[in-house]
């Protein structure tokens, strides 16, 4: 689950001089949400005022305070406030950008129009006021409708049709290409696995590693999510890998160790780095009092990572699953070996 860390939403422009619209629209271009600068909307359409971010308890009721603004709710939704009220992010009038409802206007003005300020390429969006009378009255005019005359106003970009995703779906996303992993498990003495004619002896030091580091298997890890003007860059971290002996016979796990993920892919056995005797592994792995029964020995690796992200004005983690992976060693005691 996405813990929401900050609620402060990155202030963009979708057109000169107005806040605009909450993260992308799914078919069109669009920015993320303002929850601070200029805002609401007069009856003539004119934005002034101030826009403000909702208050951190989440309510998505009224909260008796003159708010306006776009945000997350406790959810990860988008939750769109004014004066105070929550309102409807997205109507017939357009989709809600903290100040007033925006959408393209329909039909453009010609573009010897003096809105357009001699400018050949972009859009003229029209602004509505997010008024009670405007919302209510959005399908059937009413004696108010003259209330919700908004102003008119030009836009490099086309305005969203929809609130589009927010900063905490748009991790998931990187996230989801992470595609972390526990790697594959690298000892001495090698697994039954890697050489089926490999034989570990009782009271000798077990080394461990990861086989195949790569970016998901030992990590540092980064991937970024951009939708619409929002970017959001997640980093996963391998913290540790626990590491279980389980005696295949009773099923007992007799041995556990924690190993820093800083340390995963290193270090594998070798006479250099053994210095020619038994010595446990300087990096990761059981020393040999611990290895102490014979049979075949199921080895676990359980690789714990981290996944941070970060965009659109805010921070948060991401929980990752524990991933596991093992793999049996065949152990017996020196005297039968020798005999």
């Amino acid at each position: 689950m996405l813990r929401q860390v900050t609620r402060v939403l990155a202030v963009l422009m979708l057109f000169t001089g107005v806040a605009v619209a909450p993260s992308v629209a799914t078919s069109a271009p669009a920015v993320a949400a303002p929850c601070t600068g200029g805002g609401g909307a007069d009856n003539d359409g004119n934005v002034g005022g101030e826009v403000t971010c909702p208050g951190e308890d989440g309510d998505d009721g009224d909260d008796g305070s003159d708010s306006s603004g776009v945000s997350n709710g406790s959810g990860g939704e988008w939750v769109c406030r004014y004066s105070g009220k929550v309102i409807p992010c997205v109507t017939s009038l357009g989709v809600y950008n903290g100040s007033c409802y925006i959408k393209l206007a329909n039909p453009q003005p010609p573009k010897d129009a003096g809105i357009w300020n001699g400018k050949d390429e972009g859009y003229i969006v029209q602004c509505t006021p997010p008024r009670d009378e405007c919302i209510e009255g959005m399908d059937d005019a009413t004696e108010f409708m003259y209330l919700c005359a908004g102003g008119q106003q030009y836009s490099p970009d086309l305005p969203p049709t929809d609130m589009g995703p927010t900063p905490e779906e748009l991790a998931e996303r990187a996230y989801a290409r992470m595609q972390l992993t526990m790697g594959e498990i690298g000892s001495t003495p090698p697994t039954t696995e890697v050489d089926g004619n490999a034989i570990g002896i009782v009271g000798m030091p077990i080394w461990l590693w990861v086989s195949n580091p790569a970016a998901n298997t030992t990590g540092p890890i980064r991937e970024s999510e951009t939708d619409g003007g929002l970017t959001v860059t997640v980093d996963g971290t391998l913290d540790r890998i626990v590491w279980t002996l389980t005696d295949d016979d009773t099923g007992e796990v007799y041995a556990t160790t924690t190993c820093a993920g800083s340390r995963a892919p290193y270090t594998e056995w070798s006479e250099a780095a053994s210095g020619g005797d038994a010595r446990p592994s300087p990096t990761c792995g059981f020393d040999g009092a611990e290895n102490r029964r014979s049979g075949n020995i199921t080895v676990t690796g359980t690789a714990y990572w981290t996944a941070e992200w970060e965009g659109g004005g805010l921070d948060g983690t991401i929980d990752v699953p524990a991933q596991t992976r093992e793999s049996t060693l065949a152990i017996g005691e020196a005297q039968v070996l020798v005999q």
